[in-house]
């Protein structure tokens, strides 16, 4: 069988929710060994969110627990007790990395922050999550998604400008996937430092700040007090989601070029070089016209002939699919994006497969997410013989 790029990785997975739990997940999908400690009885808290089979709920059959903490085992600790600090501390002495998404100074309060933890194994990287960071007016401050969201910008960039701010992404939680992302990357590199210059690291990120990492166009534009134009705070594309005679279609015009293939796709040819139309800011001032038009051409063609029509005329133009839709669509078929993973509770599903493609070293599913301290006795075995010293 073909090694995984991180086999020899060891970590410690203290985190709970998504954010923590998706840095270990892309970490243990490429080979390292993961273990998560949950708390005993409950478990991680994504345990008792669905979907779940036949809407029966279930801690051990979590559809979002199952895909975040697949190739993992599961230790039951209780971190407030005497003992469960120990264990974590003589597990800790093995560990590459130990990743935490408590609240700024729980980790300390326990008796497991960085510097207790770098003093037992000098080359420890330990990830720390928190929403607003380990410091900053904020940094006690709880959050939900739409607060994250809000303290990045999205929710003042999403919207027709003329409304209300919209929440991007629905209930996805999009930015704790990005700081999980970064957050296994950021790890990746502490980890190479450390085994250069034999001293870990102790990684600081912070939820908002990965979603103003993905606000660079407003935050340039935004930072010279002089310049002739100001990010207005909302963009809107017109056209955009539109509205065929049997579903949706996305249209982006994005150049000059665009425009001209537009025109003679929705046969406007007397709107090539019709100035009220030929950028997008002189469009939504006469977004009236421009939509009453598109709508009529739309409503006579189905999608399948507006992508045909949009290949033709070189115009970027999309599909809208259901997720239903992608998980037969060809493209991901061919490709073998979904992965099917057969889980002892829920059967065999389909999940979302390798963020990206190794040629030597690949992305696999080598076990399902465990059951609630089902490596309990294999894990801590030896911490429970009391012939062992702690």
């Amino acid at each position: 069988m073909t090694a995984s790029a991180l086999t020899h990785l060891k970590v410690l997975d203290l985190s709970w929710h998504i954010a923590g739990p998706y840095c270990t997940k892309i970490l243990a999908d490429y080979g390292a060994e993961v273990i998560k400690v949950e708390r005993p009885v409950t478990g991680d808290p994504s345990r008792s969110v669905g979907p779940f089979k036949d809407n029966e709920e279930n801690i051990n059959a979590s559809g979002l627990f199952a895909y975040l903490n697949n190739n993992k085992q599961s230790i039951t600790v209780d971190l407030k007790s005497a003992r469960g600090v120990e264990i974590i501390k003589q597990l800790v002495k093995d560990m590459d990395v130990v990743v935490e998404n408590f609240a700024p100074g729980v980790m300390q309060r326990l008796g497991l922050d960085y510097e207790t933890l770098k003093a037992i194994n000098p080359k420890l990287v330990m990830v720390s999550i928190t929403n607003f960071g380990q410091k900053g007016e904020f940094a006690h401050y709880k959050a939900t998604e739409i607060i994250a969201q809000a303290m990045s910008g999205f929710l003042s960039s999403v919207g027709d400008p003329n409304r209300e701010p919209l929440r991007a992404a629905g209930q996805l939680r999009i930015l704790e996937y990005i700081t999980g992302t970064f957050a296994a990357s950021s790890a990746l590199a502490a980890i190479r430092g450390a085994r250069v210059a034999g001293i870990g690291a102790h990684l600081d990120i912070s939820i908002a700040e990965m979603g103003l990492l993905q606000r660079s166009y407003p935050t340039v534009q935004n930072s010279y007090p002089t310049s002739a134009f100001k990010y207005d705070g909302r963009y809107i594309m017109l056209p955009g989601i539109e509205e065929c005679k049997d579903g949706h279609v996305g249209i982006s015009v994005l150049t000059g070029q665009h425009w001209q293939g537009f025109c003679f796709m929705i046969e406007a040819y007397d709107w090539v070089e019709d100035e009220r139309f030929t950028t997008l800011p002189q469009r939504l001032l006469h977004k009236d016209i421009f939509q009453e038009r598109l709508d009529a051409f739309l409503q006579q063609h189905t999608t399948e002939e507006v992508l045909a029509l949009g290949k033709e005329w070189r115009v970027p133009v999309t599909l809208v699919p259901t997720f239903e839709d992608l998980l037969s669509l060809d493209q991901y078929v061919e490709r073998e994006f979904f992965v099917e993973v057969n889980h002892p509770e829920l059967g065999l599903m389909k999940q979302p497969g390798a963020p990206f493609r190794m040629s030597k070293t690949p992305w696999s599913i080598r076990t399902s997410a465990p059951m609630l301290g089902e490596h309990n006795e294999s894990t801590l075995k030896a911490f429970y013989d009391k012939s062992t010293q702690i």
